[in-house]
């Protein structure tokens, strides 16, 4: 299994294994370790021929997510609703808990530097997936933490802060996260309140799931954080584990809440009313979206905490077995508070 996969002998083995079930023949001539993920761990393989990414996905008790499954099988459906935009998937190993993928380069977008063209491409991979005629065929999972009523969406966040209340106070840090936690309970009732009152106004029943028409193939973690820009200018979208079919709203509120790689928030309105014209009574996904924005702001601030959280500190770790925890946490509570700040200045984002 994953866990029992530490000497490189053994990990040369399993790589060539992938190579073979993909049809690659060549001879292996290099293993090196990619930067650090958030979950899995990633390996640039050098052959005789090509260069492939190999990845071996999180495995935990606390952790029941197929990552390997949803991000193989919605890449399967890329390669042909989207060609280009992603990488190729080119073999799975379940056994081993490692799948082999086509090597994508370029650098990743800074802080700062997302522009209107990036947001277009991003709006135009979400189009190509979601084109009606791959979309009646398609054969992808629901996604991780999918949702299909507002009801659904509230209950997310709700479960998350929960789980959070069991966060222990080890070292300072701890200790600095829990009183950022109380800020951020303390405005989401207020945030819940005022969802209930606008969906009222809006017209929209917060128990009624969305029909299936309505629902989207969605890259699920959205955002510049998983892209790479390449040296022609294109940009390629990376890290799929938690995607498959959900609401458009949740695409678009957590596209705009990501911390790594933030998206000028001027560029809402434009990115959701592209994303959401594929759909039928967009009108109504649109004022669906606007509503549940704060929502997914405040879903973010307790992803971004989830480090203070022993599983997620442990696929942190297997990610990344040299981790600072302690600078870890440090970097997360600076992401946020200005985030948390900025729900509250905004009034929650709500209109």
């Amino acid at each position: 299994m994953v866990e029992s996969m530490n000497r490189p002998v053994e990990l040369e083995s399993h790589i060539a294994a992938l190579l073979s079930i993909a049809g690659r023949k060549a001879r292996i001539e290099s293993i090196e370790t990619l930067t650090a993920g958030g979950n899995n761990r990633s390996y640039r393989v050098v052959t005789s021929d090509n260069v492939y990414v190999a990845k071996q996905y999180f495995s935990h008790v606390g952790d029941s997510r197929d990552r390997l499954g949803s991000e193989f099988t919605f890449l399967k459906y890329a390669e042909h609703a989207a060609p280009g935009c992603a990488p190729v998937a080119l073999a799975e190993d379940r056994e081993t808990g490692m799948a082999l993928y086509q090597f994508v380069s370029g650098r990743s977008l800074r802080p700062g530097e997302v522009k209107l063209e990036h947001v277009n491409a991003a709006a135009s991979f979400f189009c190509a997936l979601n084109a009606a005629t791959y979309r009646s065929v398609a054969r992808v999972p629901v996604a991780s933490e999918a949702c299909f009523s507002i009801e659904e969406h509230l209950s997310l966040v709700e479960v998350r802060l929960e789980r959070l209340q069991s966060l222990e106070q080890r070292v300072p840090e701890d200790r600095d996260a829990r009183d950022l936690l109380e800020a951020i309970v303390s405005c989401w009732q207020d945030i819940k309140v005022a969802v209930h009152a606008g969906a009222l106004v809006a017209g929209l029943n917060i128990t009624e799931p969305l029909g299936p028409l309505q629902r989207c193939i969605s890259p699920s973690d959205f955002g510049f954080h998983n892209a790479f820009l390449q040296y022609d200018g294109q940009l390629r979208f990376l890290d799929f584990e938690y995607a498959g079919w959900d609401d458009p709203a949740k695409m678009t509120g957590d596209f705009f809440s990501q911390l790594a790689v933030p998206v000028p928030q001027e560029y809402f309105d434009h990115f959701a009313e592209t994303c959401l014209a594929v759909f039928p009574q967009h009108e109504a996904l649109m004022a669906r979206a606007d509503l549940l924005r704060p929502v997914y702001q405040i879903k973010w601030c307790c992803i971004a905490l989830n480090v203070f959280l022993p599983v997620s500190l442990a696929r942190r770790k297997f990610a990344n077995p040299g981790l600072d925890e302690r600078t870890l946490k440090r970097h997360r509570l600076v992401k946020v508070k200005p985030l948390l700040q900025s729900i509250l200045l905004n009034d929650h984002g709500l209109h």
